[in-house]
């Protein structure tokens, strides 16, 4: 019985595997948080709920100008309405 003759790299990096992450998923949730982080920060400001969603759309809007809107930007008032329904005064110290 005749064994078949695989090829062999002279070297291992010559063959580079393909990432097992899924980096759009990374991306969404790198986005995500970047939002919560700056209602929270509009929120500190003593910025209003709805200034702050307005401000966080003309951002993404900004950001995205020359691409399609992407999807992460229809989660911004669910963003905004949970960093603002945690309580206390607004300017004050955070609740996490």
């Amino acid at each position: 019985m005749k064994r078949k003759s695989v090829p062999v790299q002279p070297f291992d990096w010559l063959v580079s595997p393909r990432p097992a992450y899924n980096p759009n998923s990374r991306r969404q949730a790198m986005y995500l948080d970047e939002l919560r982080y700056r209602a929270g920060l509009l929120r500190r400001l003593a910025f209003s709920a709805p200034e702050a969603k307005a401000r966080l759309r003309a951002r993404v809007a900004w950001d995205f100008e020359l691409h399609a809107t992407p999807s992460f930007a229809a989660k911004i008032d669910g963003i905004v309405d949970e960093i603002y329904r945690r309580g206390g005064p607004p300017g004050g110290t955070p609740n996490l």
